[in-house]
């Protein structure tokens, strides 16, 4: 059983908006990965939102090739994953479509493994990983690529205007995001300020 975390945050700034949690980036062995807004609610000024979670992983999949930021990702297929026995598993075009087959115990425990078919087509797809049955990275998918990625579950959350499933600019998001850091719990509070701030409790 996968621990559950809990975020509520207090919007006690004067907008209406969005808050979006996304998660740290994995270690990963190919290039051009991208964040995705992983969880995202609306808020009014006043309004308190609670998140809530549990790590369990999935591989996921997405028609999408357009991985530029503010592109909208809907995953195609979400399979259930863990770092230890589950942690492999194959993406494939058969039959006229993209699937995940094979899930198995990969290589190393603490890894997560997708192995690209000789069928799949060169940004033909998106493929990667989620959490909770959501997604939070994809990247191209490439015919007999491997694809290892170690993640790192850390959290961070943004005020703005932003969709479940949203390809984000890292870089720019990043300058206004807050670190959320579970220290011994599993429970956080946050409080948007009236300064657009971001405040403990």
């Amino acid at each position: 059983m996968s621990d559950k975390y809990t975020l509520t945050i207090q919007n006690d700034s004067t907008q209406t908006g969005d808050f979006c949690i996304f998660q740290e980036a994995p270690d990963i062995n190919i290039p051009n990965i991208v964040t995705l807004a992983w969880l995202s609610k609306t808020a009014h000024p006043t309004t308190r939102l609670i998140f809530d979670w549990t790590v369990s992983y999935n591989f996921v999949w997405a028609t999408n090739t357009d991985l530029a930021p503010g592109t909208q990702v809907n995953t195609s297929q979400s399979w259930d994953a863990n770092l230890q026995t589950l942690n492999r598993v194959d993406f494939d075009y058969l039959d006229g479509a993209y699937t995940f087959s094979n899930p198995r115990q990969g290589d190393y425990a603490g890894n997560l493994y997708i192995d690209q078919q000789q069928r799949v087509q060169s940004n033909g797809a998106s493929v990667g990983i989620g959490m909770s049955g959501k997604g939070a990275f994809m990247v191209p998918s490439q015919p007999n690529m491997n694809i290892v990625m170690t993640p790192k579950p850390t959290y961070w959350v943004v005020f703005g205007s932003f969709s479940e499933g949203e390809v984000l600019d890292i870089g720019k998001v990043s300058e206004s995001a807050y670190k959320v850091v579970f220290r011994g719990t599993n429970n956080m509070q946050l409080t948007y300020t009236a300064n657009n701030t971001w405040q403990l409790g």
